[in-house]
């Protein structure tokens, strides 16, 4: 070996040692994406639909930084860190699910009222509503609701 390169040989060792000694300072990449899912799952606009959910991803991400502090980097506190991302998402799932659930109810009550307002002014008797809980597609009670009128007028 040469002078240089046997001089190059500490000071790849100090590099990689200063290397390893500051990435085990900070918090693990696992622990770093559930802090950044939980925010995103709490500065969602929808959030207040989702309430318990998000209470479970703060939860959650509260055991993974104690893990991760009393074991930094250990599989429990990767477990943890995974356990609270995934809470986050389903927050930020459920409180989109809600959002259109009651958007769907909106639209299924204005084709309810459309449709009387209808039956009102030709005459003919208002038809029964769906119940709440009842699941028919929109798109087909849409159409159904656009072909009455051709079949009355036929």
């Amino acid at each position: 070996m040469t002078g240089r390169a046997r001089a190059a040989v500490p000071l790849a060792l100090a590099l990689s040692l200063a290397g390893c000694a500051r990435s085990a300072a900070g918090p693990s990449p696992e622990l770093v994406t559930a802090r950044a899912a939980v925010v995103q799952a709490r500065d969602n606009p929808l959030s207040p639909l989702a309430i318990a959910e998000l209470k479970q991803a703060e939860q959650a991400l509260a055991i993974a930084e104690r893990e991760e502090r009393k074991n930094p980097r250990s599989p429990s506190a990767r477990d943890a860190a995974y356990v609270a991302r995934r809470r986050a998402q389903c927050s930020l799932l459920s409180s989109l699910v809600r959002a259109n659930q009651s958007a769907l109810e909106r639209a299924r009550q204005s084709q309810r009222a459309a449709e009387h307002r209808r039956a009102r002014a030709g005459g003919e008797p208002a038809p029964a509503a769906p119940a709440p809980a009842d699941d028919v597609d929109l798109d087909i009670a849409l159409d159904r609701a656009r072909m009455r009128p051709q079949q009355s007028a036929r």
